[in-house]
């Protein structure tokens, strides 16, 4: 069966030549067709950029891979996978240069280029000038480099064409570049040869008119790249709490994802922590040791090895919340081995089950990432933002609220009318980072009634008004700008819980003054009361009577929701199905002027 690097590459190859767009793979062309973690990269003429980000989108349409990662360095670069073949790297450069000092134009490689197979490679003496800028940024050169450029030495018909091309392009240091060339296996170039040759790049840039040019242009592109990194920078920051025992090895895990994250621009913090122990936020060096490599375009990761589920909630609240939400992610695995993944910006969610005792595979962790990048990516660049919706969950505990919000988060990637899905427990928040609608990793108790009395009442009554004043607040600077910006809003109970069960809000006040205030709360776009068989509440939550389930259904079927639109869904299905009609109804609210 045919590769599917291999395939994707031929339709490349063939969609090129079809469409007349020139191009050179750079290096590393001998076993191109190979799997390994070795990326394609392609010297292409900047003016036909576009031209080639239509022939990778054939390509890969024609061999089922799907874009996942995009990303501006010195290059343009692209991230392909494949639901068996994993990830292809596609590198397009369209120039050759150290820093911001230009060395040789992707035009005058590709007008030199000659054929191999299915595809073009440079002359030996563009190659050869390829692979000592690249030892250059690396300040060393591996043995596989050294081996072609012997190779490339003997290729050559002439090694004065060799000398003059490297002093066109090296400037003085040029005749000692060839000349260590021609005897590099023998005597490999040592540290004085790479400082020379710096040297001298830098001073040939500023030899002609067209060398200064070139050099400007360099420096104003990357000033604008460095502003564009600042404001969007390409790394992913990840906080990883799991309680599995034996904790996953987290070797595989960076081996997988190094075709999106560079290895040498990564950062893993391991902390194994002990029951009942305080984990602090993270310090002023933590934080910025994460700015640092989001802005090199690595993977930040803080891993916390947790004895106990119910440890789970302790890490986090430690995630980060407001520099660069969109490169952060969390990643929650019990002991169980269910992860729980969540983008901090989007709030899209995904729910994965290990099979027995084996956990969840990487692949699936990493094409969650992928995908919600792409999309955050898309959902950037769109100009009609559609209007959101404000939507409430109502029903009694066991009825599966928080289940189907998450449910909801999980389908986030998948439907296309919210741009993102914010959850709120209870009531929204002002100030407090974003929650996810994870489950219990530990029983609750339920809070004990207390009896009425004047000082009871006295503390619900101001409880009742500040948590008033909150709402409302959070309202006009929160959830009114989410839904103007497509974000679908989901919170929990709402103040309808005052009246379906005042205990676990601690109210004990009187009921004119709940009516008063329930006009005052901000009115959803649409509730939805989950309908629950009273059998099936009783088998999920123990904490309440029958009596009370009775007394609480009785009080649901009155309930004045004050709403736009309700909803009433039979909780008894499955999750899947009550979030999806959910979705869809919300998608008529919000379409609705």
């Amino acid at each position: 069966m045919t590769q599917p690097r291999k395939e994707f590459l031929t339709a490349l190859f063939r969609v090129l030549d079809e469409k007349r767009v020139p191009y050179c793979v750079l290096r590393n062309y001998d076993a191109i067709y190979e799997e390994g973690p070795s990326d394609v990269d392609l010297g292409i003429e900047p003016e036909h950029l576009l031209s080639m980000k239509d022939c990778l989108a054939e390509a890969a349409a024609a061999t089922g891979h799907h874009l996942v990662l995009r990303a501006r360095y010195v290059n343009v670069s692209y991230v392909y996978w494949h639901e068996t073949g994993g990830f292809i790297r596609i590198d397009m450069e369209t120039e050759i240069r150290w820093r911001i000092f230009p060395v040789l134009s992707a035009k005058a490689v590709v007008g030199l280029r000659r054929r191999q197979d299915a595809f073009y490679v440079p002359h030996p003496r563009h190659e050869s000038v390829i692979l000592f800028v690249a030892a250059l940024w690396r300040r060393s050169i591996s043995e596989r480099y050294r081996k072609q450029l012997a190779r490339l030495h003997q290729q050559l018909s002439s090694p004065e064409e060799l000398r003059r091309t490297f002093r066109a392009v090296f400037g003085r240091a040029g005749e000692q570049l060839a000349a260590c060339q021609a005897r590099i296996l023998e005597d490999p170039p040592g540290a004085s040869l790479w400082k020379g040759a710096r040297r001298s790049i830098i001073l040939n840039s500023f030899r002609d008119a067209p060398g200064r040019s070139a050099l400007w242009g360099n420096l104003v592109f990357d000033l604008k790249r460095l502003w564009e990194r600042l404001r969007d920078p390409a790394g992913v920051s990840m906080l990883y709490a799991s309680s599995t025992q034996p904790p996953r090895n987290l070797e595989e895990l960076f081996g997988r994802i190094k075709s999106l994250f560079p290895m040498e621009k990564t950062a893993k913090l391991e902390f194994h922590v002990s029951p009942d122990s305080l984990i602090r936020r993270p310090g002023l060096r933590m934080r910025l040791q994460r700015l640092y490599v989001l802005f090199k375009g690595g993977l930040f990761l803080r891993f916390y090895e947790l004895p106990r589920d119910q440890d789970i909630p302790g890490p986090l609240r430690t995630h980060p919340r407001y520099l660069y939400p969109s490169r952060t992610f969390v990643l929650v695995e019990n002991s169980r081995f269910e992860v729980y993944l969540g983008h901090v910006k989007t709030g899209f969610m995904a729910h994965l089950t290990g099979s027995g005792s084996a956990p969840v595979s990487d692949r699936e962790i990493i094409r969650f990432l992928s995908v919600v990048l792409e999309r955050q990516r898309l959902l950037d660049l769109a100009d009609d933002r559609k209007r959101g919706a404000f939507v409430v969950l109502v029903g009694l505990d066991g009825s599966g609220k928080t289940t189907v919000a998450r449910t909801l988060c999980c389908l986030g990637p998948a439907q296309e009318t919210f741009s993102r899905i914010r959850y709120f427990h209870w009531l929204p928040r002002l100030f407090k980072g974003l929650y996810f609608p994870l489950p219990d990793f530990q029983n609750t108790p339920r809070k004990p009634k207390r009896e009425r009395s004047l000082v009871q009442s006295a503390l619900s009554t101001t409880r009742l008004c500040k948590n008033l004043l909150w709402a409302n607040l959070a309202y006009l600077f929160c959830i009114r700008r989410l839904v103007r910006q497509g974000s679908l809003v989901v919170m929990d109970r709402y103040y309808y819980n005052y009246y379906l069960d005042p205990v676990s809000v601690k109210y004990y006040g009187p009921r004119w003054l709940l009516d008063l205030s329930r006009r005052l709360f901000p009115k959803p776009d649409l509730v939805v009361v989950l309908k629950t068989p009273t059998d099936t509440l009783l088998a999920r939550k123990q904490e309440l009577s029958p009596e009370e389930i009775v007394r609480q259904k009785n009080l649901l079927e009155q309930l004045p929701f004050a709403a736009r639109h309700t909803l009433e869904v039979d909780a008894a299905r499955p999750p899947d199905v009550t979030a999806r009609e959910i979705l869809r109804k919300a998608a008529e609210v919000a379409a609705q002027p």
